[in-house]
């Protein structure tokens, strides 16, 4: 996947996402993990990055909201993504007016989860050169626009 070479899953059921992280694995995404909010903290400081945020809809210490209000307060431009295995109109529209990137039902075709995970990367400008940490970036666009 252009661009991706990092993703936290943020869930609390391992078996459920098991083939997501499989799929990522297989085209050479680099997988952190967070089972809640607390977690979720400690893995967004990853001195590596984070070049996006699957999280599970509901967690033990909290919802998708919290864990964009934990990323935007730690690497703000990293996109999230929600992901549920019940569809409904309502959560799509409440994770988007909530700032998710975009919003899944597991299982996804490989083809599929490319492409939005992609797709989310583009849509924030959120891709990092290799190499380059989600705080370095950050700091680049804060000296840009400065200038």
């Amino acid at each position: 996947m252009q661009n991706v070479r990092s993703v936290l899953l943020v869930h609390d059921e391992p078996d459920a996402f098991r083939g997501l992280e499989e799929t990522l694995k297989l085209q050479g995404i680099r997988t952190n993990h967070a089972r809640q909010c607390a977690e979720a903290i400690k893995a967004l400081k990853d001195p590596g990055g984070i070049d996006l945020v699957l999280t599970d809809v509901e967690l033990a210490d909290g919802t998708w909201k919290d864990v964009i209000r934990l990323v935007r307060g730690q690497a703000q431009n990293t996109p999230v993504i929600v992901m549920s295995r019940v569809v409904s109109m309502r959560l799509y529209l409440d994770t988007q007016d909530g700032g998710a990137a975009d919003f899944i039902v597991p299982p996804m075709a490989a083809r599929d989860l490319a492409y939005a995970l992609t797709t989310a990367i583009q849509r924030t400008g959120s891709a990092r050169p290799a190499g380059v940490s989600s705080r370095a970036r950050q700091g680049q666009r804060t000296q840009a626009s400065m200038h």
